[in-house]
């Protein structure tokens, strides 16, 4: 069927299929803006591990570019060292072998003049003579110093027997009752200051162990204080949250409610649109052909009507 300006009508299920093709296209779209995407954050992800990966391997090579670096220091080091040392060890050495020689010298000349001094037989005699005299010499002496020991001997056992007087004398009952009188009142005094010092102690101990169990008694009260504030505060949170889930469970349903209106509203919309679509087409069917009853065709409804009082001739897929 054409109009008068030869423009195609749309029928319901034509223009059910528009909507269709409309919504599955909208629908390709994000199916490929969501695969683009992907693929991006799949690229920056592979692009995020090379270069974590670039950075580790450059790490790893600085890592062991400073490890042989501190490993040829040691060992120029030690080289230094052991080089120091082997020179030390050879001033030692060429010391020792000098000084070696210098007393290899020193008995070879010693040998040497003993062999020139000591030749003839007159110095034997002389020798003999020598050490007799020289142990004539020792055997007084030795007696001298045997009478010096016995004089000594005497001398030892007087002064033993003059400590021991003193100590008969100092050991006697007098001295050990005086010393054991001394002994009872030095420990009845360090007694009685042990007591004293004692009684302090205990008084001092009462008096703080007393100031503790104040501060204690009132860092509890405070404990309690402050756990009984921090409970009405929980509580006091507890019901302003209660209060806010349940203004935004409220506003959420309102929300809800408001939405499916909307739809609701944008569905009979769309379905007095279509409607007005077939009224329109069969009102240009029975204008073009006249009712099937031989009537008077149906008068247009004042909202298809133009400015003119014509029927609009506007297509329903342009509306």
């Amino acid at each position: 069927m054409q109009r008068s300006d030869n423009k195609e009508i749309m029928t319901k299920a034509e223009y059910n299929r528009w909507l269709v093709k409309q919504q599955n296209s909208k629908m390709a779209e994000e199916t490929r803006q969501d695969a683009k995407n992907g693929e991006g954050i799949i690229k920056e992800r592979q692009r995020t591990h090379t270069q974590q990966g670039l950075s580790r391997q450059q790490a790893a090579m600085g890592q062991m570019k400073r490890a042989s670096e501190s490993l040829e220091a040691h060992r120029q080091q030690n080289l230094t060292h052991g080089r120091k040392v082997y020179e030390e060890v050879a001033q030692w050495r060429v010391g020792a072998k000098a000084t070696k020689e210098d007393w290899a010298a020193y008995g070879k000349g010693i040998k040497e003049k003993q062999k020139a001094t000591d030749a003839t037989a007159q110095s034997v005699a002389a020798g003999l003579e020598k050490k007799k005299s020289v142990a004539a010499n020792t055997r007084t002496e030795n007696q001298e110093k045997a009478a010096q020991r016995e004089q000594l001997k005497k001398d030892r056992e007087k002064e033993v027997a003059a400590v021991a007087a003193a100590v008969r004398t100092q050991t006697s009952d007098a001295v050990i009752d005086a010393s054991k009188r001394m002994f009872f009142e030095q420990r009845l005094k360090s007694a009685q200051e042990t007591k004293t010092m004692s009684a302090a102690a205990a008084k001092e101990r009462t008096e703080r162990n007393t100031s503790w169990n104040a501060a204690q008694q009132k860092r509890r009260s405070k404990a309690k204080t402050a756990r009984a504030l921090a409970k009405t505060s929980r509580d006091n949170m507890a019901s302003e949250k209660a209060a806010a889930g349940a203004t935004m469970r409220a506003e959420k349903q309102g929300l809800k409610t408001e939405h499916k209106e909307r739809m609701q509203q944008e569905y009979l919309s769309k379905a007095a649109a279509v409607k007005q679509v077939i009224a329109e087409k069969l009102y240009n069917e029975s204008e073009a052909t006249g009712s099937p009853g031989g009537g008077a065709p149906k008068p247009p409804s004042p909202e298809s009507r133009g400015a003119s009082g014509r029927p609009d001739s506007r297509n329903s897929s342009d509306s």
